[in-house]
């Protein structure tokens, strides 16, 4: 079921713990968040049927992500950080990502690429570093 049901009736109910650090967030801040992520994603000019790639650690931003493209209407591929930086190229350019969402936590491979997928809007959870944006500014 989709969190914008979940947060018309249980606002406050928790959507999930992350185990790790104890971070809650509740299916009315879901809702918003991944709402947010569908508006940053219109933005940008991704219409219905475009591609976004996820490449994350395990992070919380993760659902948002993945409920904010399927508002937009857009496919979202996962890509392992336990390939090589030629394997990730290829599935780039393969599934036509028009957007890379990554994080730290995922190594030294996320500063290999930008050279490699150049027209790819770049963004990092958390906090960024060059030549990655920071997708929580972003979508705020």
């Amino acid at each position: 079921m989709h969190p914008a049901t979940h947060a018309r009736t249980q606002p406050d109910r928790a959507a999930y713990i992350m185990g790790a650090t104890g971070e809650t967030v509740t299916y009315a801040e879901l809702n918003d968040r991944s709402n947010q992520g569908a508006q940053l994603f219109r933005s940008l000019g991704l219409k219905t049927g475009d591609v976004i790639a996820l490449m994350l650690d395990n992070h919380p931003r993760y659902f948002e992500i993945a409920w904010a493209a399927q508002r937009s209407g857009l496919y979202f591929t996962c890509i392992s950080s336990k390939l090589s930086t030629g394997e990730i190229e290829y599935i780039m350019k393969d599934c036509e990502a028009k957007v890379l969402i990554t994080s730290a936590g995922v190594g030294a491979v996320i500063d290999e690429l930008p050279p490699l997928i150049s027209g790819v809007k770049l963004y990092m959870v958390g906090e960024p570093r060059a030549p990655y944006e920071s997708f929580e500014a972003a979508r705020a």
